[in-house]
């Protein structure tokens, strides 16, 4: 096995510190390297000048065929490629990448140790390292890494709760439940997305279909005449980009004019051939759970137990994508809140969104502006209302370790997370 390790503390043209983390793993991709699986990112406290960021820090398993040196000449490529500059030793910077062990060879040249020699002293290298490979042991010394992990210096601090990224959403159609026709027009849907980006979204999902209950479907060519020009006008705004649909042909054109995310709400089964088309590409995907589909989905949901159903659902998707070839790590998951679920059975799975996390892939929360927020007010609330429903969503969502959060409300979701990152910090120090 081949472990290397992740890091950054600064922006890069690449966007945030944990998108730089997630572009430097596509571009291993794109050069040969199988990434096989990938911790959570942490965040870590820097050491020993401290008067610079938090760094985000992840470990991956790889395969390759590239010889322990000519790895690490390729990572130092990439480091190069997204912008980093050698200054002084522990220094801020745009990417790290280091080979931490490699198939358990003992190496010791100038340019290259194997195992890393000061890996058994860093709680950012072990605790992503326990959490995709907790069997794992020293190669030389043949400690266990939860032994190493208890030696640790107590003053390290390290929190695997970075926030959520937030996934802006652009609406494309006539008929959304909460802004439709507000940005049908293609020029206005790139300047709203552009807004959105501007706002604080990581992420853009853009649709051209709309999925609220009832809503009747499009054609195929409707869909890509509203979609894809807006994904073009947006597609070097410095946010990925996420499609928001359940048809393959659209899912094809939409991968090939840049897209970087597909969202269906039918978790790939809505078309024969959406597996495979995610399959053989480069794309991540977001599986959602739905009972029927938009047109039935809210006349009389069932469930003997809600959570345990679709988290069985999930996982058999998670599985159907890793057969067919899809890493882990391009794979998130949605409960589907407000998709053929009753109040009692979003509340349900509001509470239960951490179970979620063990099927091993990314959780994203998709309840910005739902029917569930004034039914638990018990009054009549306007779509456009919700905005206090919304954060308390969102509060949910970090407590609850997701990953993504799906709102419409990009700049005051930014503000509510902003401030709550700062609270917590304080009240860490």
């Amino acid at each position: 096995m081949i472990f290397i390790a992740l890091g950054a503390n600064l922006p890069s043209q690449h966007g945030t510190p944990k998108q730089t983390i997630l572009k430097a793993l596509d571009d291993l991709r794109g050069r040969g390297v199988k990434v096989l699986s990938v911790s959570p990112i942490y965040l870590t406290a820097p050491v020993p000048i401290s008067d610079q960021p938090w760094y985000h820090n992840a470990v991956a398993l790889v395969k390759t065929h590239l010889l322990p040196k000519d790895l690490l000449a390729l990572m130092q490529e990439i480091e190069i490629d997204f912008g980093r500059i050698r200054t002084v030793k522990n220094a801020p910077r745009v990417l790290d990448l280091d080979v931490l062990d490699y198939q358990g060879k003992v190496i010791s040249e100038p340019e290259l140790e194997l195992p890393h020699p000061r890996m058994h002293e860093r709680a950012f290298v072990l605790y992503p390292l326990r959490d995709i490979a907790p069997d794992w042991r020293h190669p030389v010394t043949r400690e266990a890494v939860t032994s190493l992990i208890q030696k640790l210096p107590p003053e390290q601090e390290i929190k695997n709760s970075s926030l959520p990224l937030i996934m802006g959403i652009v609406n494309v159609t006539p008929d959304s439940f909460s802004d439709g026709g507000q940005y049908f027009n293609a020029n206005a849907a790139i300047r709203h997305g552009k807004q959105l980006v501007a706002d604080g979204a990581q992420i853009l999902d853009i649709g051209g279909e709309s999925t609220r209950p009832g809503a009747d479907p499009v054609s195929i060519n409707e869909e890509l005449m509203r979609v894809i020009p807006v994904l073009e006008g947006l597609r070097e705004c410095g946010a990925w980009i996420s499609v928001d649909t359940r048809h393959a042909e659209v899912m094809r054109a939409a991968i090939q004019s840049g897209a970087h995310i597909i969202n269906d709400v039918s978790a790939l089964e809505g078309d024969d051939e959406s597996l495979s088309i995610v399959a053989n590409s480069r794309a991540h995907v977001c599986l959602m759970h739905m009972q029927r589909d938009p047109q039935t989905m809210q006349k009389d949901p069932f469930y003997h137990d809600v959570v345990s159903e679709i988290f069985d659902y999930l996982g058999k998707r998670v599985k159907a994508c890793v057969d067919a070839g899809i890493p882990k790590d391009r794979i998130m998951i949605d409960v589907g809140i407000g998709f053929g679920k009753l109040t009692l059975h979003n509340t349900a799975l509001f509470q239960n969104m951490h179970k979620f996390k063990s099927l091993g892939v990314r959780v994203l929360m998709g309840a910005s502006r739902k029917r569930f927020i004034p039914d638990l007010c018990g009054t009549m609330i306007d779509p456009q209302g919700r905005l206090g429903g919304s954060l308390a969503a969102v509060m949910s969502a970090v407590e609850q370790g997701c990953d993504i959060v799906r709102v419409h409300d990009v700049k005051q979701t930014k503000q509510f997370l902003d401030v709550y990152q700062a609270i917590s910090k304080k009240t860490d120090e």
